[in-house]
């Protein structure tokens, strides 16, 4: 995977854009409720560039092994802490945090995967978890492995 400066748009950005491809697509939907929400002043990033960090995202998953296919595109809970590492900034971490919130919840469900990976990546940056969702899954017990390492 390619690597961007910590703490820059782009880095955040491509944590963001991880959340969206964890159900399996980007949609128009989440793409209007990010600008709506204020991504450009809270990430200093617009749509167009955020979209090339998706493209680029989704070149760096097609030349890696890092990816579990099944029905989604889901990332593996390593993979999600090696991404998080990118983002140190707690007010960043929290903006970060809140535009994989809105982006997940745009199309009014939140699918196992992005609940998972929010869920690893609150854990990545030890931020409390939130009480919205579903029973454990079998990514879960990933989480639970590889913070134990």
């Amino acid at each position: 995977m390619r690597h961007y400066r910590c703490d820059s748009p782009e880095g955040a950005a491509r944590i963001v854009a991880a959340c969206l491809l964890s159900d399996g697509h980007v949609g128009i939907h989440e793409l209007e409720a990010l600008d709506r929400y204020g991504m450009e002043e809270r990430l200093g990033l617009n749509r167009e560039r955020l979209l090339a960090v998706i493209q680029q995202m989704c070149e760096d998953l097609t030349t890696t092994a890092y990816l579990n296919w099944g029905d989604t595109c889901r990332l593996d809970p390593a993979v999600i802490f090696q991404l998080a590492q990118d983002v140190k900034d707690a007010r960043l971490r929290r903006e970060v945090i809140a535009l994989c919130k809105e982006g997940a919840h745009a199309d009014g469900h939140l699918s196992e995967g992005e609940d998972m990976f929010m869920r690893v990546l609150r854990a990545a940056w030890r931020m409390p978890q939130e009480n919205e969702s579903p029973p454990r899954s079998r990514e879960m017990s990933k989480l639970e492995t590889v913070t134990a390492v």
